[in-house]
């Protein structure tokens, strides 16, 4: 009986990485996931990091291919980016739609760049900065992708911003919480 249960910590332990292991971003031309993921944590935080790709775009040029956690506890309905120097917006037509990426029904991108749910608004003049969109908005704990332009790094991300509205689903809802758990209290 030992050596079964030995065995089965055994599986579990060599299975649960490499379900953890699944990749973030599809593979799409030369990249097996994201070259850039960026996290959003409680109260809007964002944290930048190097994807599994990070060492090759996905056109094999100068396009990245960027993932996007949402841990910030509410849905995610559009983020503000800024890469200062890089124009990221600067779209050039070969975004990741042209590598195999499929834009759901309804999403209003017209860049290519979007793939499945985003898409963007509020490009500078210089296209360093602008704003991605969710059709159908990130879901607390849910990931999603899209691309930008130039052959950027983690690092030359700032700025990130996840959109007001979103903040304030969040404030909103732990108001809420606080309410449901004083009446809660008062009531007992």
């Amino acid at each position: 009986m030992k050596i079964l249960g030995m065995l089965s910590a055994l599986a579990l332990g060599i299975a649960a990485p490499a379900a953890l292991a699944a990749p973030l971003c599809p593979a799409l031309g030369v990249a097996t996931d994201c070259n850039i993921v960026l996290t959003i944590g409680p109260g809007g935080s964002v944290t930048s990091s190097a994807g599994a790709s990070s060492s090759s775009t996905y056109d094999g040029s100068d396009d990245v291919l960027v993932g996007i956690i949402n841990n910030s506890g509410a849905p995610l309905s559009s983020i503000a980016l800024s890469s200062p120097g890089n124009p990221v917006f600067e779209f050039d037509g070969d975004g990741i739609d042209a590598f195999g990426a499929v834009e759901n029904a309804g999403n209003p991108d017209t860049t290519g760049y979007g793939g499945p749910n985003a898409y963007f608004s509020g490009i500078s003049s210089d296209f360093s900065t602008g704003t991605v969109n969710f059709k159908n908005p990130i879901a607390a704990g849910g990931t999603d992708y899209f691309s930008l332009e130039e052959a950027i790094t983690f690092n030359q991300i700032g700025g990130a911003t996840p959109e007001p509205s979103t903040l304030l689903l969040f404030a909103t809802g732990a108001v809420g919480l606080a309410g449901s758990l004083r009446r809660k209290m008062l009531s007992r």
